[in-house]
């Protein structure tokens, strides 16, 4: 059995040389895939036979030459009859790595791994930020750590991978190193672009991995009231560096950037809408996507103010922003002077959340225009994310709907609702249908 296998020769005539020869190159082709092979021959054109796929002739140069694609010919077939034998499933690309001598079945995990960090480390700073690449190397190093103490072997197999070797790593995370959920997951997911990016390199022919899921838990979103919103944008805190801090944190509220965009800010970001308001084109660092935000009345407040500070005109920014730590630290003396709650600690990615709950889902914004001003690559991210805050809401609907049902058919007004019912509707019409997807 040759699984559809076909072995052509042709000449590659783009690449004739200066003295007119042109090069012999042999394809394999299985199942509408293929790949070329250079054979190292090299002929005039009208040499070649391209019906029988010889070279024309009957000396002696000719007659090895041809020997040479008869024995490259055979070559390929006994890969392929291997192959066959040894049972494990192979594609035209595991035929290419075994011709050249580097079987994929000998290839393992932590070598693949380590050729992703190689390739990672050439785009760092570019696609991949350095905290990424620690984060990838921390991986590594609990798959070292795992595999020693599961298999007491210092390395395995690509082929070796299953669901077993899976479910065995998360549970060893959480006994030794008495990880989280969240934390296992973000080792599986790391691993597991590692693993298909091996496929996509024709590594392995199918992924181990198929029925593997970490669920994970939700977790309690931490965010601010619109009072407690209020009270730290009308406080002045009598330093000059907290006033700015005071004034980037509130704007980060009303706008949902993440540090980084508001860092990177600058007046080429404010663009006029089709609405003819003005909006911000942002690049999200972390999901290197583009999107679109709208500028409400404070954050506009917030950019005039700013406009002429010599920081930002230095830097070329719209907001003087500090490094992130000193922002942190900053934001801790605000938290504490305008009497935030300590279970609310304000740090930078505490504005983002403030923006989705209190800004936008509570007042009724649509769960897939706010995941789209957000930046999310999807929305069941966004879903994911909120789906404790949509509950609170939900429940907080059906109460007041509860309420306006039982009033006495003789009242005059109703109060008006904190809470936008068909808003609600949308976000459950939304739910339902990212669990059916």
């Amino acid at each position: 059995m040759e699984n559809n296998i076909k072995i052509t020769f042709w000449l590659n005539r783009v690449k004739k040389n200066s003295k007119n020869l042109v090069p012999v190159y042999m394809r394999v082709t299985q199942n509408y895939n293929f790949f070329n092979k250079a054979t190292g021959i090299r002929i005039p054109a009208g040499d070649w036979d391209k019906k029988a796929m010889r070279i024309k002739g009957a000396n002696q140069e000719v007659a090895t030459a041809n020997a040479t694609l008869d024995s490259l010919r055979v070559k390929v077939l006994q890969v392929v009859n291997q192959l066959n034998l040894s049972g494990k499933p192979f594609n035209i690309h595991t035929i290419q790595k075994t011709l050249e001598g580097n079987e994929t079945n000998q290839l393992t995990i932590l070598k693949v791994y380590e050729e992703q960090l190689t390739e990672m480390k050439k785009l760092k700073g570019k696609d991949f930020a350095p905290a990424t690449i620690i984060k990838y190397k921390n991986t590594q190093l609990r798959l070292k750590q795992y595999i020693k103490y599961k298999y007491h072997r210092s390395d395995m197999y690509l082929y070796e991978l299953n669901y077993q070797f899976m479910s065995g790593f998360e549970a060893y995370l959480k006994q030794k190193f008495n990880n989280s959920t969240t934390t296992c997951y973000k080792h599986y997911q790391r691993f597991t672009r590692v693993i298909h990016n091996a496929m996509h390199k024709g590594y392995i022919d199918k992924y181990p991995f198929e029925n593997y899921k970490i669920k994970l838990p939700r977790t309690k979103i931490l965010y601010l009231t619109q009072d407690e919103i209020d009270r730290i944008d009308h406080t002045n805190f009598k330093v000059e560096r907290l006033n700015v801090i005071r004034d980037i944190f509130i704007f980060s509220i009303y706008t949902g950037l993440a540090y980084a965009e508001v860092e990177s800010l600058s007046p080429d970001n404010i663009t006029k809408g089709m609405d003819g308001e003005l909006w911000l084109n942002i690049h999200r660092k972390k999901t290197k996507k583009e999107y679109q935000v709208p500028l409400l009345p404070r954050a506009l407040e917030i950019l005039d103010k700013y406009k002429d500070h010599p920081q930002c005109i230095k830097k070329g920014k719209c907001l003087a922003v500090p490094s992130n730590v000193k922002y942190n630290a900053y934001l801790k003396e605000i938290g504490d002077i305008a009497g935030i709650p300590k279970n609310k600690p304000l740090v930078t990615h505490l504005a983002r959340k403030t923006f989705a709950t209190t800004i936008a889902l509570t007042n009724g914004m649509n769960i897939g225009v706010l995941s789209k001003i957000l930046g999310h690559n999807s929305i069941k991210v966004t879903l994911d994310s909120y789906g404790t805050i949509i509950d609170e809401l939900m429940l907080r609907s059906v109460k007041e709907l509860k309420e306006k049902l039982s009033a006495p058919k003789n009242t005059k007004q109703i109060p008006e609702m904190s809470v936008d019912n068909d808003a609600i509707t949308d976000l459950l019409n939304e739910i339902k249908k990212s669990n059916r997807n």
